[in-house]
C-alpha cells in the first residue's frame, strides 16, 4: 500500500471517530454568596412585617441562576401561629420549620442569582389587628445562595 493511501485511510479513521464520538456536555461554573437581612420585628397580629433587603454581591456574573438556598432566621420567640417567609424579588416561600429556624430550599432554583433577599413575618390570630406584648423581636438573619453560570 502506498504511503499516500495509508495517510488517507488514517485521516478517514480519525474523522470517523470525531464524527461519531459522543459530545461532552459543557460544565457550568458554580459560585456562592451569603447575605444577612435584619429586622422584621412583629408588633401586631395579622400584619406583615419585613426585614431589610439584602442585595447579592455585585460580583455575581450576569445570567447566573440559583441552584440552592440555605436560610436561617433569629427571633426572640417562635409562636406556632407565626408565618415565616423567605422572599426574593420574584416570589416568596413559606418556611415550614416545625420548631426550627433554619433549612434549605430548592424553591428559588432557576431564579436570577443577582437578587435581593428578605424575610416576612406575620402573627396570624383571629380577625383584625391587635398589639402583641411582648413583640416578637427579629434580629439578623442569613441567606446562603449557590448558583451556576
Amino acid at each position: 500500500m502506498s504511503p499516500w493511501r495509508k495517510a488517507l485511510l488514517s485521516l478517514a479513521a480519525v474523522l470517523t471517530l470525531v464524527l461519531v464520538a459522543p459530545a461532552t456536555p459543557a460544565v457550568a461554573a458554580v459560585g456562592s454568596y451569603g447575605v444577612s437581612p435584619s429586622g422584621g420585628t412583629v408588633y401586631r397580629t395579622n400584619t406583615v412585617y419585613s426585614s431589610s433587603f439584602a442585595n447579592s454581591p455585585i460580583a455575581v456574573p450576569a445570567g447566573s441562576t440559583i441552584t440552592g438556598v440555605s436560610w436561617q432566621f433569629n427571633l426572640s420567640s417562635y409562636p406556632s401561629n407565626l408565618t415565616r417567609q423567605l422572599c426574593n424579588l420574584q416570589r416568596c416561600e413559606t418556611l415550614w420549620t416545625f420548631g426550627g429556624n433554619s433549612g434549605t430550599s430548592t424553591y428559588f432554583n432557576g431564579d436570577p442569582a443577582s437578587n435581593s433577599w428578605y424575610f416576612r413575618f406575620t402573627l396570624v390570630f383571629g380577625s383584625g389587628s391587635s398589639v402583641i406584648n411582648p413583640p416578637v423581636y427579629a434580629y439578623t438573619h442569613n441567606v446562603a445562595v449557590t448558583y451556576q453560570y
